[in-house]
């Protein structure tokens, strides 16, 4: 879809391309620049999937590596059971 840069370089998404990928008013993209083209891509904050994304990353830790995500390695260092 063809769409104009307004007066302050901005440019709107149209309806069919915000339904299809889930935008909102207050969501965060990312903007990038590669190989001569422009990307538009949504941030995805979701819990879950930040959750997972922390899985198995402190796997060659001593004593992070036992535990399931980030949310335990937090409270085990404020001292929660």
């Amino acid at each position: 879809m063809r769409v104009k840069v307004a007066r302050r370089h901005q440019i709107t998404i149209p309806e069919e391309i915000r339904r299809k990928a889930k935008i909102c008013v207050g969501d965060t993209v990312d903007v990038s620049y590669k190989d001569g083209k422009i990307r538009v891509e949504k941030i995805d904050e979701d819990w879950d999937n930040v959750m997972k994304s922390t899985q198995s990353s402190w796997s060659e830790h001593p004593q992070f590596k036992n535990m399931v995500d980030a949310v335990e390695i937090v409270d085990w260092m404020r001292g929660k059971p």
